[in-house]
């Protein structure tokens, strides 16, 4: 998977922010310019704003906010999912708003008095936000019903999407011995584990395990629930895991350094 560029820009089409990652876009303004022609075709045509859009070798995902009357353009290839990039892009935004604050970003575009260089900075935190990206698929994931808990285990933490205590040292003692055991039993088809599924002694809720790159994925869920219910916080779990994947896959190939997220 392959992130090509991130523009974030005005409604009017002014472009605020651009970053290139590979095949840079020659004129971001350009680009700009053209999303917004789009917009407007869109609106008068059929009343709605596009938000993603597939071309021949690449996609774009758009996201905005009407508050501030931002929007940040993706653009990624075709096989990157649109969940995928609507994630992406939908923190990037949330970070560039929070970063600049919504008095300033708001009063002076009206005046167009913005410029490239005037967020030139933010270009160092993009790495960061794409990493950190995975918190809220999890925090989604934990909110659904059926679902007790979700953790990414990483080599530098553990990423919770609820706001409980975690006992770090019982789950990685845990964690090393059930993947430790998996592996074992697997050496004798010259193979290694992917995906763990265990039950607890009372088969009240069942646990699974994804190994995801150097990370983990734990997610447990009821059993006590609905089968339809139940049925759901799989289908959820599975989705959360597709995009987790993509997030540490991308991150790992900008970086080549395990996943330093910042602790909750």
């Amino acid at each position: 998977m392959t992130l090509r560029n991130v523009i974030v820009l005005a409604q009017s089409g002014l472009v605020l922010f651009a970053k290139d990652f590979v095949h840079g876009v020659a004129q971001p303004r350009l680009l700009g310019s053209l999303l917004t022609a789009v917009t407007e075709f869109s609106m008068q045509t059929t009343g709605m704003k596009p938000t993603f859009i597939e071309l021949s070798s690449m996609a774009v995902t758009i996201v905005r906010d009407d508050v501030v009357k931002l929007m940040c353009a993706l653009v990624h290839d075709r096989n990157d999912s649109a969940p995928f990039g609507r994630l992406i892009a939908t923190e990037i935004l949330s970070a560039f708003i929070e970063e600049y604050s919504v008095d300033r970003l708001r009063t002076p575009l009206s005046l167009g008095g913005h410029n490239l260089k005037d967020f030139h900075g933010f270009d160092a935190k993009i790495a960061g936000i794409v990493q950190n990206s995975v918190r809220p698929v999890l925090q989604k994931l934990q909110a659904q019903r059926g679902v007790i808990q979700a953790l990414l285990v990483t080599e530098e933490a553990i990423v919770q999407g609820g706001g409980g205590e975690v006992d770090q040292f019982g789950v990685l003692a845990t964690l090393q011995y059930m993947n430790v055991m998996a592996d074992t039993l697997m050496e004798y088809a010259q193979d290694v584990s992917r995906h763990i599924v265990f039950d607890d002694e009372h088969d009240e809720s069942r646990t699974l395990l994804w190994r995801i790159e150097n990370c983990i994925l734990l997610v447990a869920v009821s059993k006590r629930v609905s089968p339809s219910v139940y049925a759901d916080s799989i289908d959820h779990a599975m989705q959360s895991k597709s995009l987790i994947s993509q997030v540490v896959a991308f991150a790992q190939a900008k970086t080549s350094m395990p996943l330093p997220f910042r602790r909750a």
